[in-house]
């Protein structure tokens, strides 16, 4: 009898309180009043913790959220996702080609391999009225400058797995010889180039470039591994995308120090830095190189086609005169630590950041809340609040409560926001500001191709003709979303303006199945 009585009386005493707290919660203008102070900062919540406060070593949204705010990336998208210059106050982008001569190719019209003669053909061929085929003469008109390297010879060593039945790996010694290779400097990048080069050379005069008989090992017995790795080390095709960063002058990190292209390319070599165990290293291994021109030009070398190129620039600068070697080193022997053990990963700065973004750090009491401070000497000129204060806060529920009394600035989950219900309801109050914007996020459906009845087109067709993705849209996400036919949003370069979205047409989708 007591047990039904608890369980009667609880959840109505859990009501009442719950009920009452609102009244104990001081609204926003309670907040304000006698308190002006609170109009200049800015509170937002989030469910879980920050990790580390290093641009290249989280990989969590909360870490980035921060981040976001201390550091300030080459670049950013504004709220069309266009590319806006930060750091950088613009760029260029250009590609510089290569292609080994084949002395074995036959080159129809032409008596010699010489590479001078190769390269007035291709001189010639500019000259030559294309109109009947404008992707050959898109890429010819596109070739800025061709000139000659000549042969070389050099060494390669690898690691290797020479036996199938074991992981093991060793380092093998290549001998390189080399023939000499053209250099093609584009004015844009061209991922045609060399499908059109073919047009004029020979269908196979790329394909059948023999690498290996350019590599030399006594290592490896093994033709096929010869061979794949000839292919890497004298490939017959090479696309070096570049860009050229131009950088803001003045800018300051939080410390007073000058930021400038050493930073830029400190960071970069921080990412690749084994010891470093940076989650985004898969995304800086297509640089070939980082070069400084001058203290605010830098020129970063793609070794092949990189689409995400330009957006990994994003991310936060890191300040090289705080985490160098020389400072680790420092640091390490402060702390009483071995220098030689000691890495980035170890340092007090990614819990006491540094950046140039447009806040300071100031405080980070774990599961609690981090403290940011405006910095008026950002580039920029100050943000129009003095703190930001970020608030963890795991359940949803409260901080919409929250959000209700005026505790926190900002109701919605990064990256998804608020739920499409309630951001319908929300922008009809006047209490509110309703801000809407577009995200990287994106919903479908994945089928199985290797799976009937998946693997036959029509079918899948016919799936996507059944279903009204409008009154998704509709009623579902409340008008919170739009219709795309790949996984990049409609602004971004990347995106296919040319495919339509499949029609719903449940009888069209049953004509395709019978």
């Amino acid at each position: 009898m007591m047990t039904r009585r608890v369980l009667l009386f609880a959840p109505m005493v859990v009501i009442l309180i719950l009920i009452q707290s609102y009244f104990w919660v001081p609204t926003y203008e309670q907040q304000t009043r006698g308190n002006p102070g609170r109009l200049n900062d800015y509170i937002r919540a989030s469910i879980g913790d920050a990790t580390v406060l290093n641009p290249i070593l989280s990989a969590d949204h909360s870490s980035s959220e921060i981040q976001a705010k201390v550091f300030e990336g080459l670049i950013d998208r504004d709220e069309e996702l266009r590319y806006r210059g930060r750091l950088a106050t613009g760029w260029q982008i250009h590609e510089e080609a290569y292609f080994y001569i084949n002395l074995f190719a036959r080159i129809q019209g032409l008596n010699t391999t010489e590479p001078q003669a190769i390269v007035d053909l291709i001189l010639d061929a500019q000259k030559v009225d294309k109109k009947n085929d404008p992707e050959l003469l898109a890429s010819l008109d596109n070739i800025k400058n061709i000139s000659v390297l000549p042969p070389r010879n050099f060494s390669v060593i690898r690691e290797i797995k020479l036996e199938k039945q074991t992981e093991e790996k060793k380092s093998i010694r290549f001998e390189v010889a080399a023939p000499a290779r053209i250099k093609l400097v584009l004015k844009r990048v061209d991922q045609d180039l060399f499908n059109s080069l073919a047009k004029v050379l020979g269908e196979d005069y790329f394909s059948s470039f023999p690498s290996e008989r350019y590599v030399s090992t006594d290592a490896v017995t093994d033709r096929a591994i010869l061979a794949s790795h000839a292919r890497e080390i004298v490939p017959a095709i090479e696309h070096n995308p570049i860009i050229m960063f131009y950088l803001r002058p003045g800018v300051k990190f939080h410390d007073g120090h000058v930021f400038d292209a050493h930073d830029v390319q400190f960071t970069y070599q921080a990412i690749v830095n084994p010891d470093n165990l940076s989650p985004r290293i898969a995304d800086y291994e297509p640089i070939k190189s980082v070069a400084v021109i001058d203290p605010l030009t830098v020129r970063v070398t793609y070794r092949r086609l990189y689409s995400p190129a330009m957006s990994n620039w994003a991310m936060g600068i890191l300040p090289e005169h705080l985490l160098n070697s020389k400072a680790l080193e420092n640091e390490a022997l402060e702390l009483g630590e071995d220098p030689n053990k000691f890495n980035m990963r170890q340092s007090s700065f990614n819990r006491h950041p540094i950046g140039c973004g447009p806040f300071v750090f100031r405080k980070w009491k774990s599961d609690q809340y981090i403290l940011l401070d405006r910095f008026d000497d950002y580039w920029e000129g100050p943000s129009n609040y003095k703190r930001f204060i970020y608030r963890i806060i795991p359940d949803l529920l409260t901080q919409e409560m929250e959000f209700y009394a005026g505790t926190i600035d900002i109701y919605g989950e990064a990256p998804g926001g608020v739920p499409p219900h309630q951001a319908k309801r929300l922008e009809k109050d006047p209490r509110y500001q309703s801000f809407s914007g577009t995200t990287f996020g994106y919903y479908y459906i994945g089928y199985n191709m290797r799976r009937k009845p998946f693997d036959d087109p029509k079918v899948r067709r016919a799936l996507g003709m059944a279903i009204d993705v409008n009154k998704i849209i509709k009623y579902v996400l409340y008008n919170q979303g739009e219709r795309i036919t790949g996984p990049f949003v409609k602004q971004t370069e990347f995106y296919n303006q040319a495919i339509e979205p499949l029609p719903h047409d449940p009888p069209g989708a049953l004509k395709l199945l019978e």
